[in-house]
């Protein structure tokens, strides 16, 4: 009966320490994970910002080509 009732508290302690030990990892990889998604927001943020600058500046010169054919066509 002793056996059992220390066979029992081991395995009880082992598996709170397994568990433990479990969290501790978990938390290391949970900010590793983290500091990876913020550097990878900052890169998607520049790029988007990139994009927003061509597109932006295609409109702009889009729309001042255009306004330069409609003074050609119309003799302005």
């Amino acid at each position: 009966m002793k056996a059992k009732l220390l066979l029992s508290t081991v395995f009880v302690m082992a598996a709170t320490f397994a568990s433990a030990a479990h969290a501790a990892l978990d938390a290391t990889i949970v900010t590793a994970v983290k500091d990876e998604v913020i550097a990878d927001a900052g890169t998607a943020t520049t790029a988007g910002f990139a994009v927003m600058a061509v597109v932006l500046g295609a409109s702009v010169g889009m729309s001042l080509l255009g306004r330069f054919i409609s003074k050609g066509a119309n003799g302005g």
